[in-house]
């Protein structure tokens, strides 16, 4: 049932139903805006686009209008980490606040889930094909599979990328009610809950997946609901625009490899020839990657690297045509190697598609090391904003939602994607007061971003800011290494540096600190919460442009110039000034916070187009002394 605004407002009030049931409530007059917005929008048949700036308490502020509206709602968030604190902790409060009988659901992609199929066939492999580490995971894996009620692999402290592919199924692998395992498949049993709930909460890359694959019986089940709210609506969308990936990795061979070791794994039946290829196929796996690795994040397009793509790719074939003929003349060995015989084919198709191509430029492909699922080739056609728009077009509407959506006050970026009306979406600003909560420090040195004493001379330039606590955020892994590599030997202080533990780890251990370095990439920029860590001086080392060599944005480059746009000011720029804002978000989370700002590249101020990044921040004083900085932060040692 939909509530007035002011049932709302008095359900946000300072003596309303909130402040009585949590003690650290505070009510804010941007929360009740935002919230309003929200019941409104979910009596709209139309989409909506609502900007609610950071301290808004914006979970809060729409999932309260979502459990009492009588809509069927689907809440979409940037990370999995995102997904399970809006599931297990936002979610949670609300319907306590309320007292709701709604049923809520968390839903997540395959991977996600433990496969119970496939991880039982782990344990007829022979124990050679695994190495210790990886026994002595599977064994910590089946002791928490008796025990989990989710089959969430997220409860896992540490999963290796190398074991996943062997206990989760693809969608092609996936025998769906075929399944011996079917009844106690913990994906279908997510998604079963999530059908019957009222509001289900999903992930980004789980919902772009109902639109690039509109077959997967995933669809009817986010079709069902009645409104899509797409939190970091933001983040979705520049998914979005490079969703049409294709990859091919190598992991593959050594899930073949594993089956073969469990077709030999009755002595009685035990195939020499089987045994050899089940090693060879392990070995070549980690050569071919390693052939890859000089060439990685470059295009293939480059003349070089073309040619030794497809020399590798023709070895690649050779070898598997061999293993063809190796299992063709053993199809009656059973059933497990006929359909290691058809998985094989079809892997053969997909290099001989990818071959035709490569060799034909028909995509920028590219190689990349590190990526969600391992090493692949990957490629991207880029969407024109009307396909996008096309897309985005299904029968529930849609109510985008963040932080940042807009660019110096226009909304026209976001706008032209979806195919919105600019002058219909609402901006609700938090009640902080920037002039007084943040200064600026503007660094003395002047070297190039892309120099390689950049970091060094940066973070020289700070050596008095040092008794700050304070969180870096980079554009790149390399520029993090070398500022850890700096502060290893001149820093005595504690340093936090992302991938040396669980990321969620990470700022826990940062938040209980008073003074020390937080390191982190672009995953830092948004989706993790620093509510509560203390943060006195944010670091931004280099304005956060897309890579201009970087293999995505050929397409993406080309379907500009379709459109008429001019690639650099219509779409490199607002999305370099929408990053800006997200990373400057980190360092003010609360009305009582303050800190000091600072931005390491010199084009922040003197290339031709500062103005408009410096105008996508908020006005603030900006000083070059740090007495002047320590002062402001009463840090005077």
């Amino acid at each position: 049932m939909a509530m007035s605004d002011h049932q709302l407002k008095a359900l946000f009030s300072p003596v309303g139903l909130l402040s009585q049931t949590l003690p650290s409530f505070r009510s804010r007059a941007g929360q009740i805006e935002f919230a309003q917005a929200i019941e409104a929008s979910l009596q709209q048949s139309g989409d909506s686009v609502i900007e609610a700036e950071t301290g808004i308490g914006k979970s809060l502020g729409y999932l309260m209008p979502v459990l009492l509206s009588n809509k069927r709602v689907l809440i979409s968030t940037y990370t999995k980490l995102l997904q399970d604190q809006i599931f297990y902790e936002d979610l949670s409060i609300a319907r306590t606040v309320l007292a709701s009988a709604k049923k809520v659901a968390v839903l997540k992609g395959r991977r996600n889930y433990l496969c119970p199929f496939k991880f039982g066939q782990l344990f007829e492999s022979p124990t050679k094909e695994l190495s210790a580490d990886a026994l002595a995971a599977v064994s910590a894996i089946k002791a928490w599979s008796t025990r989990t009620h989710t089959g969430d692999l997220s409860e896992l402290e540490v999963l290796s990328a190398d074991l996943t592919p062997l206990i989760t199924a693809t969608a092609e692998e996936c025998q769906k009610r075929l399944c011996p395992n079917f009844d106690q498949c913990p994906l279908y049993n997510a998604r079963k809950a999530a059908d019957l709930a009222d509001v289900v909460i999903v992930n980004h890359q789980l919902l772009m997946s109902r639109y690039e694959n509109p077959s997967d019986d995933l669809v009817d089940v986010i079709d069902k609901m009645d409104v899509q709210l797409i939190d970091e609506a933001d983040q979705f969308l520049r998914l979005l625009r490079e969703s049409k990936q294709f990859a091919f990795s190598f992991n593959w061979m050594r899930e073949l490899a594993i089956t073969l070791g469990r077709i030999n794994a009755d002595p009685q039946q035990y195939d020499a020839v089987l045994g050899d290829w089940a090693v060879l196929l392990g070995r070549e796996k980690v050569r071919f990657e390693r052939a890859y690795e000089s060439i990685g994040g470059r295009a293939f397009l480059e003349p070089e690297v073309k040619a030794r793509v497809l020399g590798q790719i023709d070895e690649l074939e050779l070898l598997l045509a061999r293993l063809t003929r190796v299992l063709e003349s053993r199809l009656n060995h059973g059933k497990i190697l006929r359909d290691a015989h058809q998985n094989l084919a079809w892997r053969m198709d997909q290099l001989l598609a990818l071959a035709a191509d490569v060799e034909e430029d028909a995509q920028s492909y590219w190689w990349e090391e590190g990526a969600r699922g391992g090493a692949a080739f990957r490629s991207v056609v880029a969407a024109t904003d009307e396909a996008m728009a096309d897309v985005l077009t299904t029968p529930a509407p849609k109510i985008f939602v963040s932080a940042t959506l807009s660019v110096n006050g226009s909304f026209a970026f976001i706008s032209r994607q979806i195919g919105y009306d600019a002058r219909k979406a609402i901006k609700v600003a938090n009640a902080f007061s920037y002039s007084k909560q943040v200064m600026g420090f503007q660094t003395s040195q002047q070297l190039a971003p892309d120099h390689p004493a950049f970091i060094p001379a940066l973070l020289e330039d700070l050596k008095a800011l040092r008794p700050l606590k304070t969180l870096m955020l980079f554009t790149s892994h390399r520029a993090l290494a070398s500022a850890a590599s700096y502060l290893a030997t001149s820093y005595p202080g504690e340093i936090f540096i992302q991938g040396e533990r669980p990321r969620q780890r990470l700022v826990q251990d940062f938040k209980k600190v008073t003074h020390g370095f937080l390191l982190g990439t672009s995953s830092f920029w948004q989706g993790v919460d620093f509510n509560g860590a203390g943060v006195e001086c944010l670091v931004i080392d280099k304005l956060p442009f897309l890579t201009p060599d970087d293999p995505r944005l050929i397409a993406r480059r080309k379907a500009c110039q379709s459109a008429g746009l001019d690639f650099f000011s219509d779409y490199i720029l607002p999305d370099c000034a929408l990053k800006l804002r997200q990373g400057f978000g980190r360092l003010i989370r609360k009305e009582c916070d303050q800190g000091i700002f600072i931005i390491g590249d010199p084009r922040f101020w003197n290339a031709s187009y500062s103005g408009l990044l410096q105008a996508s921040l908020p006005e603030f004083r900006w000083t070059q002394s740090a007495s002047d900085a320590l002062d402001f932060m009463d840090k005077r040692r």
